[in-house]
């Protein structure tokens, strides 16, 4: 892949935009789909599987399409990383960034920032918060969005 810059033993990389990316093995179900947000999988030791709408445990963004279930994946954890945004859900540049409450997988990037005040939605920003959107774009279907990624 020309477009990353592999380090150490092979196991990290920098995606063109400075992403740090590691390699886990994809237990998503099926072939890998660039964009999806995933959370450690509970049946397969360094694996992933995708994230579960609404849920407190996200860690990064699939890299690449097409990687087989069962075999090795990049997954961008910090820094710029392209999403999947909910289908029929614009995002805004600036606005802050979460996993999906309704859907699998995919990132809000509709809301100016997190709700705050009470401890539920203090505990929510956490869970949830999966950085800050970088670019502004229309809603559609399978939108890849440029998210910087962070995790509490």
């Amino acid at each position: 892949m020309a477009d990353i810059y592999v380090y150490g033993n092979g196991s990290g990389a920098f995606n063109e935009k400075g992403g740090l990316m590691s390699r886990y093995i994809n237990k998503t179900g099926g072939a890998s789909v660039k964009g999806t947000l995933v959370e450690l999988s509970s049946s397969t030791d360094f694996g992933v599987m995708t994230a579960t709408a609404g849920g407190p445990d996200p860690i990064g963004a699939i890299y690449e399409s097409g990687v087989a279930d069962g075999d090795y994946v990049w997954v961008t954890y910090s820094g710029p990383a392209q999403v999947l945004l909910a289908d029929t859900t614009a995002s805004t540049r600036e606005y802050w960034a979460q996993l999906s409450p309704d859907d699998n997988g995919r990132a809000d990037c509709s809301d100016a920032a997190p709700a705050g005040g009470t401890i539920t939605e203090l505990r929510g920003h956490l869970e949830r918060e999966i950085g800050h959107c970088m670019q502004s774009l229309s809603s559609g279907t399978d939108v890849l969005c440029w998210v910087h990624l962070h995790f509490n």
